[in-house]
């Protein structure tokens, strides 16, 4: 199955309004989106982070230090995924939400992860995250989960159907989230039909899943860039130091 076709997944929420100089502003492809905040891309480094101990209920660790096959590597039309430097990438150039999956599926779980935006827009409108219990049909289309941040400060919770995603908690902002380039440590709960995204040690947002909704399958890390048509569609997403546990 092409890479293109299974990497789009669109939202059939309310489009939100940017904030512009101009009048007349657009809304902008990819889905539900924070807010712009226009402040300039970072040219801090990402936040070092201690390699964290694996608890004993752990069902997956990895650091990224090499290929084992877990997560799938591609380069396709619209982005890509892989393993590099010691971590996992994900690389977004047009609008959809890229994700890499794993091979293992899993069904009460919390993902914990580093995550950091290595290149994105300028005013860092990009949203990274974390996909859970993701089932993928012949076609490629997707439902699962989705937890993520944006690089200038949101949350937010989804729920993706035949590839399409819809906001169970919409954009949110919260200060416990560093911006930019800097580093920020995600966990995404799905646990029962409870959904949970804490960062940096806080938690930020909960839901309940709808009902009908998958309860197992593979996890995937995502990135997008909301300022694809204002000529900035790259977004690349650096993701280390994974935890996967049981309740």
């Amino acid at each position: 199955m092409n890479k293109r076709n299974r990497a789009i997944f669109i939202s059939v929420a309310a489009l939100v309004v940017l904030a512009c100089a101009c009048p007349g502003a657009s809304a902008l492809p990819g889905g539900d989106q924070p807010p712009a905040t226009f402040a300039p891309l970072s040219t801090i480094p990402p936040v070092a982070t201690l390699e964290p101990e694996v608890p004993a209920n752990a069902l997956l660790s990895d650091d990224f230090s090499s290929d084992n096959g877990e997560f799938e590597v591609y380069d396709g039309d619209t982005g890509s995924a892989g393993y590099k430097d010691g971590i996992y990438f994900v690389r977004s150039e047009s609008d959809p939400w890229e994700w890499g999956r794993s091979t293992t599926e899993f069904s009460d779980a919390s993902i914990e992860v580093d995550i950091a935006m290595a290149e994105g827009p300028a005013n860092d409108n990009a949203g990274l995250g974390i996909i859970c219990r993701l089932v993928e049909d012949a076609n490629g289309d997707i439902d699962g989960y989705l937890l993520a941040i944006s690089a200038d400060a949101y949350y937010y919770i989804g729920h993706i159907v035949a590839g399409d995603i819809s906001a169970i908690v919409d954009w949110t902002s919260s200060s416990a989230i560093n911006q930019s380039g800097a580093t920020n440590r995600v966990k995404a709960s799905c646990i029962g039909s409870e959904l949970t995204i804490e960062v940096n040690g806080e938690v930020l947002g909960t839901a309940t899943a709808p009902a009908g909704g998958p309860t197992s399958g593979a996890i995937a890390f995502t990135v997008t860039s909301y300022e694809s048509q204002n000529g900035e569609p790259v977004t690349e997403g650096h993701f280390d130091n994974l935890i996967v546990s049981t309740p």
